[in-house]
């Protein structure tokens, strides 16, 4: 799954993120984030169903991605002034995403779930997973 779809997606459905970039892991993204709000994208797992033929191959691929929205806010060091912030910005990063396809051989974003990932020093992580499904399909070896 191509991430580039997604990033360009969330930046022109979210103009007031101050950054969107894409990172291979929590720790990367964390160092990516320099302006705020922002938000980062990565894909931490996919996951492929049974094959469903004999002599062939058919199988599903379930591809999961994560948004990580990024606050910072030093003068509330409780969090709720970055808290508020985030809620201001979900549901547009949810419409902007669910149902949407970004590739005709993929179905359609549906929603995942949600998770506080991170908070210090006025810095709050929150994350929004997704997820798409396409096939991979082969005929025998030859």
């Amino acid at each position: 799954m191509q991430l580039a779809p997604v990033i360009a997606r969330i930046a022109d459905k979210m103009p007031g993120l101050r950054q969107v970039t894409v990172a291979a892991s929590l720790p990367l993204a964390i160092a990516a984030l320099k302006t705020f709000p922002a938000a980062c994208v990565f894909m931490p797992r996919g996951k492929a169903g049974a094959n469903s033929l004999v002599n062939a191959v058919n199988q599903s691929v379930e591809d999961s991605f994560v948004v990580i929205l990024a606050a910072r806010n030093v003068q509330d060091m409780h969090g709720m002034a970055a808290a508020a912030e985030l809620d201001a910005l979900k549901p547009a990063l949810i419409a902007g995403l669910l149902g949407w396809t970004f590739d005709v051989t993929y179905a359609p974003i549906e929603y995942a779930g949600y998770q506080l990932l991170h908070y210090q020093d006025g810095l709050m992580l929150w994350s929004e997973h997704f997820s798409t499904q396409h096939y991979v399909r082969a005929v025998g070896s030859q």
